[in-house]
């Protein structure tokens, strides 16, 4: 009984320690939970103003390419992007991960967009929400075109926040958002959980062999 005993523990908490580890990682990537700020005008390609309802154009894996052929304008493709199409200034966008983003050798993030030819806009990373560092810019694209554009966040650790910032405003410069991804930051619940896990084994390992040296 107190072997089993151990061995549910055991797994409760591995099982509790992966769950935590995957809960918004999706084939070894960490995408973007939810969106926690925007401007006014922030919009699908066809228009409709973005709002709580339809946070979810921008979180989670790219889903707008429904053929996969990297051009969003085709039938049966989705409109699960948002963005500026407009020509008003100060537009933003600030996308939240649960799981913080590491900084890891090279590329760390990459976000999924199309823009016109002439769109430029600033991109800022990160770890509490107030404090941002630009890691650099989203520049000129071919509309309807996606294309995967990779940040270093060079140092900075941790990353909870991205927030992407209009610069230029005139014609040809919109941008639409598909996704945002990187490489998750380990728990430490995880990490906690497992530890526990690990310490219960040694536990009933040391009192089984004390046990033993009794009876024997």
């Amino acid at each position: 009984m107190k072997y089993i005993f151990f061995v549910t523990c055991i797994a409760a908490i591995v099982s509790a320690s992966a769950h935590l580890a995957e809960a918004e990682v999706i084939g070894g990537v960490n995408w973007a939970d939810d969106v926690t700020d925007y401007s006014s005008k922030i919009q699908n390609y066809g228009g409709t103003l973005m709002d709580s309802t339809t946070e979810f154009w921008v979180t989670g894996a790219p889903d707008a390419d429904a053929d996969g052929n990297g051009y969003v304008w085709d039938a049966g493709d989705l409109d699960n992007l948002a963005g500026w199409r407009t020509t008003d200034a100060n537009q933003f966008l600030i996308v939240h991960f649960g799981i913080g983003l590491a900084d890891v050798p090279g590329d760390d993030l990459s976000i999924c967009s199309f823009g016109g030819p002439n769109a430029n806009a600033n991109v800022f990373a990160s770890a509490n929400g107030s404090d941002y560092v630009q890691i650099g810019a989203l520049v000129g694209g071919t509309p309807g075109h996606l294309s995967n554009e990779s940040f270093d966040f060079d140092g900075l650790s941790n990353v909870h926040y991205v927030k992407v910032e209009r610069v230029a405003t005139g014609p040809q410069t919109g941008i639409f958002f598909d996704a945002f991804g990187g490489v998750p930051v380990p728990e430490p619940a995880s990490a906690t959980f497992l530890a526990v896990g690990i310490g219960l084994l040694g536990l009933y390992r040391r009192s089984q062999f004390l046990r033993s040296r009794i009876s024997g």
